[in-house]
């Protein structure tokens, strides 16, 4: 199963399981790597020579009033300082680009792996958790990688620098001023647990966050027309103030953390100006060496207290790697069969073999022991109340669930046999909630064969009748839909899905309720364009339109799970049962109207 863990069942990974999780991502770029980071060491140890060069300045030069060192020792100053900004400029423009390059990789393996995902998972995960993670924590990964991990080595590089000039220049001061660090990591270490707990706290409010304003956005006509702005405002409220919450407990915790880091600096710096300033009076410390020790001293300090702000960043990436890494993890409930049965050439023969199926976490099944044959070339309708399973029973023959027990087989194989490109190319679908991109009509029908040629797509919409309408958009074909084809009529949308369908091609059509926003004439002469391109297709239409019903060759009404009726239109009609029932509850004085039309 693909369902993720609780809170309290997640996995935390450790720093080394990290980096050989995220170790194949970054292999590719070894080479570039290895010179980024080695520009990088080469920065940090060209940027600790000016303190060294001034010491030499005030002993050499001004103490020994020579003028030649004076020079030369303050050419050399700008020389590095120019070589130094060079080469930083050159590493910086390298690790940006390969950690650019990075977290696209990373961010393109989460987002097909997802894709992968079986409806069960969709169905346990939230759109703004699953969105969260693809966007907000493959950013904070990157900024580990830039700004945190690799400044860290910079300021690491720094401190082992600073630390062999410090004891060169008095090994006794030196000590001193180094005996204050392994406190300064003990904090570290202490702080970044905390915070590390804190920051997996807030990530996880923050995207329920965007969950709620994704919900809302997704249903915003539902809330106008209940007007339910003051209340969905009460109920941003209550979210944001729990998010407030658990962030300003972050701070707190931080700024404890940062103010005894920043005291213990400060007295650390107090106490080496007062024992160096002590050996420059009794001649045992140049003055020279007293000010680039001073210098040197300040810059310890500094990487190490920047090492605690990287280490709270580290394990807030640290908490963002966990939720990219626990949805790598997840396997597929619906998988690929490793070695499948190739379906050439398919001719759309269906068998529901007493199958058996429940939905993850419901108490009562969908259906037992049902069991049915569809031939190659033959259109069955489904019919049954709402909640009898028709369209249960098309996600099943499209694998987005797989059965409790039976199988289901299209010309003889077992659908989980089938490599999905097998079974997508012979089963295609037009639901009854049409699915639009915010791309143009063109690429909306196209998503059907994405090869297709424009005539191809143009003979699918007239088709589809629709080609008419988008012919006199300004754009026509290029006209881009808006976010879920708001711009278009359900009527409209529907017919694209239609078209999409038809570029498609496959042997096995579902029809799921596909023309229920179109009117009566435009519904009429859909079928009658798609009546000459089912005749040598399998169809399953499921819809409550009476037209659709009569027209096709058995009609299978479903109830409790079971199979109830099966038969013809006038077959059913005649027997009198349930059938007959839902059918003119629908609307009776249609029947002999209808049954003239389809002959």
């Amino acid at each position: 199963m693909s369902s993720l863990k609780t809170p309290q069942q997640q996995q935390l990974y450790t720093l080394a399981a990290i980096g050989k999780r995220l170790l194949p991502f970054a292999r590719p770029y070894f080479g570039k790597y290895v010179v980024g980071l080695a520009l990088l060491i080469v920065t940090a140890l060209l940027t600790l020579l000016p303190p060294f060069l001034l010491k030499l300045m005030i002993d050499s030069g001004i103490h020994g009033k020579n003028f030649a060192a004076l020079n030369l020792f303050a050419a050399a100053s700008i020389l590095v300082i120019i070589l130094a900004s060079f080469s930083r400029g050159i590493m910086e423009y390298l690790l940006e680009w390969l950690s650019a390059h990075f977290i696209a990789d990373v961010r393109e393996t989460l987002f097909e792996h997802v894709l992968r995902q079986s409806m069960e998972f969709f169905g346990a995960s939230k759109a703004g958790d699953i969105v969260s993670r693809l966007r907000v924590d493959i950013t904070a990964v990157y900024g580990v990688l830039v700004n945190t991990f690799l400044g860290a080595i910079s300021e690491i590089s720094q401190i082992v620098g600073i630390s062999i000039f410090l004891l060169y220049l008095n090994w006794r001061l030196g000590l001193v001023a180094l005996s204050f660090v392994p406190v300064l990591i003990v904090v570290l270490r202490r702080s970044g647990r905390r915070l590390h707990s804190l920051s997996v706290t807030v990530r996880d409010k923050d995207a329920g966050l965007q969950e709620f304003f994704q919900e809302r956005m997704n249903y915003v006509s539902t809330v106008k027309l209940f007007h339910r702005e003051a209340f969905e405002k009460r109920g941003h409220r209550s979210i944001s103030e729990e998010v407030i919450r658990v962030i300003l407990a972050r701070v707190k915790y931080k700024f404890r953390s940062l103010f005894f880091v920043a005291g213990l600096t400060s007295i650390a710096g107090i106490l080496v100006m007062w024992y160096g300033g002590a050996l420059v009076i009794t001649a045992g410390m140049t003055f020279g060496a007293l000010f680039a020790f001073y210098v040197y001293t300040t810059r310890l300090y500094s990487p190490v207290q920047s090492l605690v702000n990287r280490s709270i960043d580290i394990y807030n990436g640290v908490a963002s790697v966990q939720r990219i890494l626990e949805y790598l993890d997840l396997r597929p409930a619906i998988a690929e069969p490793r070695v499948p049965i190739a379906l050439r050439a398919p001719r759309g023969a269906i068998e529901f073999d007493s199958i058996d199926f429940t939905y993850p976490n419901a108490s009562e099944p969908v259906f037992r022991q049902l069991s049915l044959v569809i031939e190659p070339g033959e259109t069955v309708a489904f019919v049954g109340s709402s909640g009898a399973g028709k369209t249960t029973l098309a996600h099943l023959l499209c694998r987005l669930y797989d059965v409790d027990s039976g199988a289901i087989r299209i010309d003889g194989i077992d659908i989980r046999d089938l490599s999905f490109e097998d079974l997508y190319s012979a089963v295609g679908i037009v639901p009854q909630d049409t699915a639009m991109f915010n791309a143009s009509v063109e690429d909306n029908i196209r998503y059907g064969r994405p090869d297709a040629s424009p005539e191809e797509v143009v003979s699918a919409a007239t088709a589809a009748e629709i080609h008419s309408f988008l012919s006199r958009l300004p754009a026509g074909y290029r006209t881009i839909v808006g976010p879920r084809g708001m711009k278009l009529s359900g009527g409209q949308r529907q017919r694209l899905a239609l078209a999409r369908m038809l570029l498609k091609d496959a042997a096995i059509w579902i029809l799921d309720e596909f023309t229920s926003s179109l009117d009566s004439q435009s519904e009429a002469l859909v079928f009658e364009n798609l009546d000459p391109l089912l005749r040598d297709k399998t169809a399953i239409v499921i819809a409550h339109r009476l037209s659709t019903i009569v027209a096709a060759d058995r009609v299978v009404v479903l109830q409790d799970g079971r199979i109830a009726e099966i038969g013809t239109h006038r077959e059913l009609y005649g027997k009198g049962g349930l059938y007959r029932r839902f059918f003119d509850r629908q609307s009776p004085v249609m029947h002999d109207s209808l049954l003239t039309r389809v002959g």
